[in-house]
């Protein structure tokens, strides 16, 4: 008997060897990917961008700013044992002086690194239906920036983070393994009170909503963070064109009457005027 207990623990202290073997070399594959870079020129629409819009892209539209911050240097993004600690990038001249317009716009668009490597934790799946124009007009704001002195953090990353994204359950890790290298920029509808545009807002919903914006388990989230909302509202009588625009200006859910907890980005969606709000109302009420 004893013999027996003995050989099955030690099998199952080689399974769990080779499993983490198995994650230690998949992580370190996926982090030394390198990754051909899509050809395009970006120079002239940045040049020519409404830095103004650049701003609220940053600023509201895409939520840059909750993961780098008011001035861009970076910000504490999450600070889990298992998880790990994960910091913004710092996107003032001071990191991005040395890249060309073209570097910055596919690390948006594609999770691309200029050495050709993924990004990690950077959510560029929810960029990939931005325009050209809307990544110039990012880029172009960007380049306004005041050069803050913040070298960059050194993120750290913990066994489950590291297990998750072996399993392709962390998209958010590295995204350039997920994105299309050969797919263009996308067609951006004219902005106004409409589903089209709507739909258009909603793409940089999808990293927590998910594609089908029904909500549930976050991929690769803290652990502490809730479930994301089923944002399918057009069978759901709850919602209405007045509940919906109460919750983007209160941050209170109609369906729990309590406030909406973070990852919601309720502070961002406050700032979203008349016609965005209509427009994502527009939108979401289609999908049942």
């Amino acid at each position: 008997m004893k013999r027996i207990i003995l050989r099955a623990f030690a099998g199952i202290l080689l399974l769990a060897i080779l499993f983490v073997g198995f994650i230690a070399f998949r992580f370190n594959a996926l982090a030394t990917q390198n990754y051909l870079s899509p050809q395009f020129t970006i120079a002239a629409d940045v040049s020519s961008a409404d830095i103004a819009l650049g701003h609220r892209i940053y600023a509201v539209r895409a939520g840059c700013i909750d993961c780098h911050g008011e001035d861009a240097s970076g910000v504490l993004i999450m600070e889990n044992g298992p998880m790990g600690k994960i910091h913004g990038a710092n996107l003032t001249p001071y990191n991005l002086k040395d890249w060309s317009d073209e570097e910055i716009a596919t690390a948006i668009r594609y999770g691309i690194h200029k050495s050709g490597r993924s990004l990690r934790f950077m959510p560029s799946f929810d960029y990939t239906a931005m325009s050209k124009g809307d990544i110039a007009a990012l880029v172009a704001y960007l380049r306004t920036l005041d050069s803050v002195e913040k070298p960059l953090q050194e993120n750290s990353y913990g066994p489950i983070a590291r297990m998750l994204s072996s399993f392709g359950k962390m998209p958010v890790m590295f995204p350039a393994a997920i994105i299309d290298p050969a797919a263009g920029f996308a067609e951006k509808p004219k902005e106004g009170p409409t589903a089209e545009f709507g739909r258009y807002l909603a793409s940089s919903c999808v990293g927590c909503h998910g594609e089908d914006m029904a909500g549930g388990p976050i991929p690769g989230g803290d652990p502490s963070w809730p479930e994301a909302g089923n944002s399918r509202l057009g069978s759901n009588p709850i919602w209405t064109k007045e509940s919906f625009a109460h919750m983007i200006s209160t941050g209170i859910s109609p369906t729990t009457g309590q406030a909406i907890r973070a990852p919601m980005p309720v502070a961002l969606l406050k700032q979203f005027n008349e016609d965005e709000v209509t427009a994502l109302w527009e939108y979401l009420k289609t999908l049942d």
